[in-house]
């Protein structure tokens, strides 16, 4: 059942008119696979913000706030960055810009956004060790590409830090260059001149991540006091005012992450203050029919898990459906519906 001020349908079309208008279109079938009961640019590297949270007025033009609900939304993107990931990072790119313009025209909140990216792991393959020996396959996923750039630039402590913001992709695969991102955090605020740009810089992140992905272990750190504190790679990115809504890609049916779902679960409701009703959970996974080797069982239950967690405020979609209209659309409504249930704490 579909729940918002839009039909999914509706939804659906925006979405995919903001992708025709600023993407190209990789002629794939509209899917609808998706389960769950919520309904049917480079420049300097930004750098760890001052915590100041004095975001409002328009980030992407949208409506003003009502009297009611949020009107402040926090967005994290948790990126699978292994080498079998570069049609599905391309596919999320290319979703985004009709994603956040539908989002804009749907939410009656105002349009104040954080906006972030982390990937799968610390540091990757591309580490001085595995530059100078060629190991796990450095030699060609760090050394070749781009003149060597994942091995011959220098990158900050938090570039180093699962779950910090990625501002500086590199590797074969990704942006290989910073990111210019308005403000100088390690994401995206009110007032970024261009939001789609900007995302795909970031969002980038390449195909040399460590072959061990451990999104919830990103996520788990991305939620974390340490992190996200005035001196932390992350800070200011977390408000007490704002929903959170996590989505996470991966293509990786095994179970590499500590803990398991409700640990993960936990983290999350923890960093909102106990208030799991301000968190949507949208994932893009691999358990589905046929979605690894086209014709094997559905692999990676323990990311269904987590997604079903969540009730009403959780998605899940095959990630081998190489568009996501669909499941963004039926995005829209969980989170617009999410918004306007939410009182912020006082």
């Amino acid at each position: 059942m579909v729940r918002g001020l839009v039909s999914v349908a509706a939804v659906a079309c925006g979405i995919a008119c903001g992708v025709a208008c600023g993407s190209a279109d990789d002629g794939s079938e509209l899917f609808n696979d998706t389960t769950g009961s919520g309904g049917a640019s480079s420049g300097s590297s930004g750098t760890a913000g001052s915590g100041n949270d004095g975001i409002g007025g328009d980030f992407i033009g949208g409506g003003g706030a009502g009297d009611d609900g949020c009107d402040k939304v926090d967005f994290l993107f948790i990126i699978d960055n292994s080498v079998s990931m570069q049609d599905q990072q391309t596919a999320l790119i290319n979703s985004f810009p009709g994603f956040m313009a539908t989002i804009q025209s749907t939410l009656s909140a105002g349009s104040n956004y954080h906006i972030m990216v982390t990937d799968t792991d610390d540091w990757g393959r591309c580490t001085n060790s595995n530059c100078q020996t060629g190991a796990m396959s450095a030699d060609t996923l760090c050394v070749a590409p781009a003149n060597g750039y994942a091995c011959n630039t220098q990158f900050d402590a938090c570039d180093k830090q699962i779950g910090a913001g990625v501002v500086h992709p590199a590797g074969k695969g990704a942006t290989n260059a910073p990111c210019t991102i308005y403000g100088g955090r390690r994401y995206m605020i009110e007032g970024e001149p261009d939001l789609a740009g900007t995302f795909a810089c970031m969002a980038q992140v390449g195909l040399a991540g460590h072959p061990s992905e451990r999104p919830m272990d990103s996520l788990v750190a991305t939620m974390s006091t340490a992190l996200n504190a005035p001196s932390g790679c992350n800070a200011g990115f977390l408000r007490d005012d704002a929903i959170l809504v996590i989505t996470f890609i991966s293509d990786d049916p095994n179970y590499e992450d500590a803990d398991g779902p409700q640990q993960w679960y936990d983290a999350v409701v923890a960093a909102k203050g106990g208030n799991a009703d301000a968190v949507v959970v949208l994932g893009l996974t691999p358990n589905f029919d046929g979605c690894q080797d086209g014709k094997g069982p559905p692999k990676g239950s323990h990311w269904s898990e987590f997604v079903a967690m969540w009730g009403d405020h959780g998605l899940e979609a095959s990630v081998c459906n190489l568009d996501y209209t669909q499941f963004f659309a039926e995005a829209v409504a969980i989170i617009d519906e999410t918004c306007d249930q939410f009182t912020p704490p006082t």
